[in-house]
């Protein structure tokens, strides 16, 4: 086990880092070079005692996290060094990551503001705050804020692999990592809105295209349960990565909402087998659809349904639409991944262009707004139960 989570540490956080050349294949150890232990595995340095297995290869998964930096033991390497040898090849390696660490944690102008620590964490494509008190319950488990942070690190890091993979999106398509945070009031939340948006906001407030940045509170009914927590941030980075790839422009509002309204409720969904969330007006969020299970509900509209299902969708903006209409936009984008995953790429440029729907689904399909609803309502028909499984409790 010990070997396992120094793999874990080494391979993810220190690899990077400093390799010494002693772990390069071919070069003799230099002069004075150490060789380690059995029980550090000849590398000089074993996991820290201060952090669980889960923890260590959570944090395995992104660059950086506050809550680890802050270790007085390993000052957020995992690792120590091996007190049964004089070192080996990963101490030079560990101390590189100690200095990253801390370099990092000096880029902080939140906790500057506030003047105390704020949970945060930094993954592939998104700088996180999760700024929470207390436990959480999952399942039959107690979690911590920590443990919670990662966890939406996890969910937000899926969905961005999602997005890259169906886009085929580089390096030099996304313009800024997104931002996105939860805090415990709505005082700080408040405060951190106008402080750095230079705008005021009650409820949760979003800002997509240029410098994307989603920020909640922990509001009793909305956003105080893990399950909540966890799938906000998972549909609502998917309309955030949208909006920053290729060029730095929402399409919800500009003709696109059919496509920005289907992609958040898709990665939410393919996460977590539902969809809940919903990014628009109160007036009109005064239900779900289907309880947020939609592949048989949907199938039972399209079959019982005599008018055309899309054509009304193509112009309306995202955050304009009821709850049915956004969970059409779900199905619709559903076929689009099953069948047009190689076009979702000139797609969306195209709508972030402001080339009509029409023109696009012409252009990218073969086919016009109408054949392509009827291509899609018999893919629902041929593929959708027409029940849903119970899922186990």
């Amino acid at each position: 086990m010990a070997r396992l989570l120094l793999a874990l540490v080494s391979g993810f956080v220190l690899a990077s880092l400093a390799p010494s050349p002693a772990s390069i294949p071919g070069t003799p150890p230099g002069p004075g070079a150490q060789e380690g232990c059995r029980r550090c595995d000849k590398r000089g340095v074993v996991p820290c005692g201060k952090h669980s297995e889960e923890i260590i290869a959570a944090e395995g998964r992104v660059h950086f996290c506050s809550v680890v930096a802050g270790c007085e033991e390993c000052g957020g390497a995992l690792v120590v060094d091996c007190k049964r040898c004089d070192g080996g090849p990963d101490n030079a390696a560990m101390e590189a990551r100690r200095v990253a660490v801390a370099e990092w944690m000096k880029q902080n102008e939140i906790e500057e503001h506030f003047g105390r620590p704020v949970a945060r964490c930094e993954t592939d494509h998104c700088e996180l705050v999760i700024d929470l008190k207390g436990s959480f319950k999952v399942g039959r488990t107690k979690i911590d804020a920590h443990e919670l942070m990662h966890l939406v690190a996890d969910d937000t890091s899926h969905v961005c692999q999602r997005v890259v993979e169906h886009h085929g999106v580089e390096e030099d398509d996304i313009f800024a990592k997104m931002r996105m945070w939860i805090w415990e009031s709505a005082e700080d939340h408040k405060s951190a809105v106008e402080t750095f948006m230079h705008t005021s906001a009650r409820g949760d407030f979003k800002m997509l295209g240029k410098d994307p940045v989603f920020s909640v509170w922990r509001e009793p009914g909305l956003f105080s349960s893990p399950g909540a927590i966890r799938t906000v941030f998972t549909h609502n980075v998917g309309h955030m990565m949208l909006s920053n790839m290729f060029r730095e422009r929402d399409v919800g509002p500009i003709g696109g909402g059919w496509y920005d309204a289907g992609a958040g409720h898709w990665y939410e969904y393919d996460r977590f087998d539902s969809s809940v969330q919903y990014c628009i007006e109160e007036a009109t969020a005064l239900s779900s659809f289907a309880d947020g299970v939609w592949r048989a509900a949907m199938r039972k509209l399209v079959a019982r349904s005599d008018e055309p299902l899309l054509p009304p969708l193509l112009d309306v903006p995202t955050t304009a639409m009821n709850v049915q209409q956004q969970a059409i936009c779900w199905s619709f984008y559903d076929w689009i991944v099953a069948h047009h995953q190689e076009k979702m790429r000139p797609v969306l440029r195209d709508l972030k262009q402001k080339k009509p729907t029409r023109d696009v689904m012409r252009e990218h399909f073969g086919m016009g707004v109408l054949q392509a609803e009827e291509a899609w309502k018999q893919w629902v028909l041929d593929t959708y139960p027409t029940r849903e499984k119970k899922k186990r409790r």
